[in-house]
């Protein structure tokens, strides 16, 4: 047996000695966002807001969230896991990036999540400069099927928090 085909055969017998990775949509983890997919009219103290279309990609390795806010302003969110911090990712990026709260990244709180509910948090500027902002995201799921959001901030460092997104996600045809 020549020495290329020696390598071939050794090369097949290595790979069918690894076990297979494992697919996006087999890990359970990676279904921690699944209760918000989809498409929803986004809803603050009665009044429409905005749109959200959010849906799982790249055969359920990650999830896109398309924002349009009420005066068409947009933001592009990406969710991913990342298997090494047993964590959900995020990044944020809006339209006015170049402005405080434009762009984010935050992390899943994991002792947060449960089957209805999960929470990002990070730390970035916010208004006032040099100064950072926590930052943090819960969405939950009622019951009804619809979903709740908030978004909340910290310029003590915790000690304090500020809502400045509560909003109500409803599916298509709700009243």
């Amino acid at each position: 047996m020549g020495i290329t085909r020696a390598a071939s055969v050794l090369a097949a017998v290595s790979l069918l000695a690894e076990p297979a990775a494992a697919a996006c949509g087999d890990e359970p983890r990676l279904h921690a966002l699944d209760f918000w997919l989809g498409t929803w009219s986004v809803q603050s103290n009665g009044e429409t807001v905005g749109t959200d279309v959010v849906e799982s990609i790249l055969d359920g390795c990650a999830i896109l969230e398309r924002w349009t806010d009420a005066g068409a302003g947009k933001g592009l969110g990406l969710f991913w896991f990342d298997a090494r911090k047993d964590a959900w990712q995020q990044v944020w990026v809006t339209d006015d990036a170049l402005q405080p709260f434009g762009t984010k990244q935050k992390s899943e709180v994991r002792e947060f999540t449960t089957q209805s509910r999960i929470r990002f948090a990070g730390r970035h500027a916010g208004n006032t400069p040099g100064r950072e902002v926590l930052d943090r995201t819960t969405l939950t799921r009622l019951e009804s099927g619809a979903l709740h959001q908030r978004i909340e901030i910290s310029d003590d460092d915790g000690q304090t928090w500020k809502t400045v997104f509560d909003a109500a996600y409803l599916p298509p045809g709700s009243p």
